[in-house]
């Protein structure tokens, strides 16, 4: 008998903080791992999960997208409830789809929207784990560091902004980059969106602006200046991972997203 494979598109939510990021790790947990096993326990198949983005440890998502290829009788609807069911709290499939069987989450995409949340004062234990609480966040010139994250728009080498010896092309394209200070949460949330990203690039990106803007010192033409003179060895501070959420991923043909 001829088994027939069929290709799932599915988007995925999760609290990113007891995970070692999104890519299965030799001896640390990751959301790749804890989804694979959940599956093979409920259906009594391995899969394999590729993902759109590889989040970092501690990294959040509200539309990671991948895909995964099985045979099975099973309805989306049904698949979806049973999976979601054997899952910690901490993740959730938000949906799945049967797909074209070309589709891949790291091809054709349009857009990557990505949140970091940065807290203005200690925040409430609800939410400490959805934001990041810089110390020296007092002493930060916010419009300083507003104008240095708008540096970032464009067309730049982001060597300077990536890990040393990633060994892969360097240029990218920030589409937007917005600030929204929201006064009843005390936090400022910010919208970076491109169609790729390097390993650590939104953080470092974030962390090298606030360095500059604590720093009476430092100028943003410093900021300026490591784009314009890519090294990836640099000593500025990296935002921590708390902060950063994958938002959504938008393909060509498919705009509507989350």
């Amino acid at each position: 008998m001829t088994i027939t494979f069929s290709t799932f598109r599915m988007t995925i939510a999760y609290d990113g903080t007891d995970f070692y990021g999104w890519q299965k790790q030799p001896k640390d947990l990751s959301v790749t791992e804890c989804l694979e096993k959940a599956y093979e326990k409920i259906f009594k198949q391995s899969i394999t999960i590729i993902g759109a983005s590889r989040t970092d440890t501690g990294v959040h998502a509200l539309g990671q997208v991948a895909m995964f290829k099985t045979h099975t009788a099973w309805s989306e609807a049904d698949m979806l409830r049973a999976w979601n069911q054997a899952l910690p709290s901490s993740i959730i499939i938000r949906n799945i789809t049967r797909t074209d069987e070309n589709f891949h989450p790291c091809f054709n995409v349009v857009q990557k929207t990505y949140i970091y949340t940065l807290f203005l004062k200690k925040p409430l234990p609800f939410v400490a784990r959805y934001g990041w609480y810089y110390h020296f966040i007092d002493r930060v010139d916010k419009q300083k560091f507003y104008q240095a994250l708008q540096l970032y728009t464009g067309e730049h080498d982001f060597a300077s902004f990536s890990k040393p010896g990633q060994g892969k092309k360097t240029v990218r394209t920030i589409d937007a980059i917005t600030v929204k200070e929201i006064s009843r949460w005390g936090a400022i949330i910010i919208t970076i969106k491109g169609k790729s990203f390097l390993h650590f690039q939104i953080r470092r990106m974030i962390g090298y602006a606030l360095d500059v803007a604590r720093r009476p010192e430092l100028s943003i033409n410093y900021i300026q200046d490591i784009l314009d003179n890519p090294n990836p060895r640099q000593t500025l501070l990296k935002a921590d991972g708390s902060g950063l959420c994958l938002r959504k991923v938008v393909y060509k043909h498919d705009i509507s997203g989350f």
